[in-house]
């Protein structure tokens, strides 16, 4: 079985590279946006994060509400769905689990909590502060929820206590992601990096370092996540690098381009697929993954072009002072000049 191979068993590391990448992305396009204009639209970074975001995610929230309403039979996970749906629509959800209110149906709500509620101060931060004064205070802000893990703040906020919580779920991914934008947006640091990240084979030999760190059964995130940082810079200091076939394999790049809607209609289609197989009297669990992954990719591409398409090009539009660098989340291409070895 696949899942005995020991980096297929952290599946789940794909969204701590997402929140790194994510916080990579947002954090170039707002210096480059200040850089270019001078300033930073937060009411344009807002309305297009909004039509990039909330249109297909509430989309699905009302999908699951219907689903869970009509379909669930477990009257405690149906119970527990409901409780959370307030947290759900305001992407508060991280702040409100509990050990009396543990996560359920829907948690996939966490990853996109945690998203909005980087969007909601970062790029207050980048607008106001300049120069050194964004990383620090990122560097600040992971001090924090390491802090509130360890128990640092133990004597004056309790583990479970709502502020302990906030604390606790800031991303420190995502910070690692940023501080990485702000190091190579700067003359200095770059030069300083691209001896060594500029090579072509440190990006191909940080994948298989990432690979290695997540082989072990509890493998150390903080080794991984530092070499996560490394793969994505050695992945945006120039465009040839080593990964760069595998990156623009079209399939791949298609995969890239509707992964939002595949994220949030995976655990649906899945089970889907589980309820239909159950009726022919097929229970073969080799037999779901294929077919999930198919009709995932296949609910996901319709749904990205008829109704996601319509909001991104509003998006791009309307609200894009700088619509040629505003580029997709999900795509890894080089953001920074190119520079010759």
């Amino acid at each position: 079985m696949l899942h005995s191979i020991p980096v297929l068993r952290q599946g789940e590391f794909g969204v701590h590279i997402f929140f790194v990448l994510s916080g990579f992305l947002i954090t170039t396009l707002l210096l480059r946006e200040r850089e270019r204009f001078g300033t930073i639209s937060l009411r344009d970074f807002y309305i297009r994060r909004a039509l990039r975001i909330w249109p297909l995610y509430y989309a699905v929230v009302l999908l699951y509400i219907f689903v869970v309403w009509k379909f669930e039979p477990d009257p405690g996970r149906a119970r527990n769905f409901f409780h959370y749906v307030p947290s759900f629509l305001t992407f508060t959800y991280t702040w409100f689990l509990s050990a009396k209110w543990p996560g359920g149906i829907f948690n996939l709500a966490s990853t996109l909590a945690t998203e909005e509620q980087f969007y909601a101060f970062w790029p207050l931060i980048v607008k106001s502060l300049r120069g050194i004064w964004p990383p620090i205070v990122m560097c600040g802000l992971i001090c924090l929820p390491v802090g509130a893990y360890f128990g640092w703040f133990a004597r004056w906020i309790p583990w479970d206590s709502f502020l302990n919580r906030v604390l606790i779920n800031i991303s420190v991914q995502i910070g690692l992601g940023a501080i990485l934008a702000c190091a190579l947006h700067s003359e200095k640091v770059f030069c300083a990096l691209y001896p060594i990240l500029g090579r072509r084979w440190v990006a191909p030999a940080a994948f298989c370092l990432v690979a290695l760190c997540l082989a072990p059964v509890r493998p150390n995130l903080w080794i991984a996540w530092v070499v996560t940082v490394i793969l994505i810079g050695a992945s945006v200091v120039r465009e040839d690098h080593g990964l760069a076939p595998i990156l623009k394999f079209r399939p791949l790049a298609y995969i890239g381009v509707i992964s939002y809607g595949m994220y949030l209609l995976n655990s649906l289609s899945i089970h889907l697929v589980q309820a239909g197989l159950y009726r022919v009297g097929i229970q073969n669990p080799a037999a779901i993954f294929p077919l999930g992954l198919a009709l995932t990719v296949g609910v996901a591409s319709i749904t990205f072009r008829y109704y996601e398409k319509p909001f991104l090009a509003l998006k791009n539009k309307k609200f894009s002072r700088n619509a040629k660098e505003q580029v997709p989340v999900q795509a890894p291409v080089a953001l920074t000049p190119q520079k010759s070895e």
